[in-house]
């Protein structure tokens, strides 16, 4: 049993989904361990990141308000998921959920914030330092900081497409401010990133 006493620990492989758009909303779930992304499949099939589910965090809420769920849930490390039965929750159990989907509603609103500000490398470089205080996260033998992500994964996130993005990529590269290797990017100079996006925070703050 986890913690709570409420369910069973079950654990996802990357890739992995914990539901599907469109299927019965039936269950709440508790993020463990791992990182999980809620993402929309648009009709014309793209498909556009709501927001990252970090543990300790909840999601599959349209289960308290829809019969079925509005996006994917996935996977986007190994995670250890708890589903919950919303109906026997206790107490304290449904004040951590509001909790917890209050704190996500502010990260999302501060996403949706940068993505109407600042041009598409700007963009890129906010979603990097965002995923980099994720699971998605790491740091090398050199003590670098490094994020596994796609160039799919940061179109997702920043409202562009792969192809923008590999090109914002190839020039925060050339500009020696990241290194690219397989699936994963590496801060190089994670204080010029920062810098970048301090820059163009006083751009706007000017009258």
């Amino acid at each position: 049993m986890t913690a709570s006493g409420l369910g069973q620990s079950v654990r996802f492989t990357r890739g992995s989904y914990l539901f599907r758009q469109h299927d019965p909303a039936q269950q709440l779930y508790h993020i463990e361990t791992g990182l999980v992304r809620l993402a929309l499949l648009t009709p014309r099939g793209r498909l556009i990141t709501l927001r990252l589910v970090l543990p300790g965090d909840y999601c599959g809420e349209d289960v308290l308000c829809s019969q079925h769920y509005r996006h994917h849930a996935e996977a986007l490390t190994g995670s250890s998921v708890v589903a919950l039965d919303p109906a026997r929750l206790p107490a304290r159990e449904v004040l951590a959920l509001a909790r917890s989907i209050g704190t996500q509603l502010r990260r999302a609103m501060d996403h949706e914030v940068s993505l109407q500000s600042g041009d598409l490398r700007l963009r890129v470089v906010r979603y990097l330092l965002e995923l980099a205080d994720t699971p998605l996260g790491a740091e090398d033998p050199h003590d670098r900081l490094y994020v596994r992500a796609t160039h799919e994964l940061l179109a997702e996130g920043s409202g562009s497409t792969r192809e923008s993005v590999s090109k914002a990529i190839t020039e925060l590269r050339d500009a020696g401010l990241i290194e690219t290797g397989y699936r994963h990017i590496t801060l190089v100079d994670l204080a010029g990133l920062q810098a970048l996006l301090t820059r163009q925070d006083r751009q706007e703050e000017q009258p």
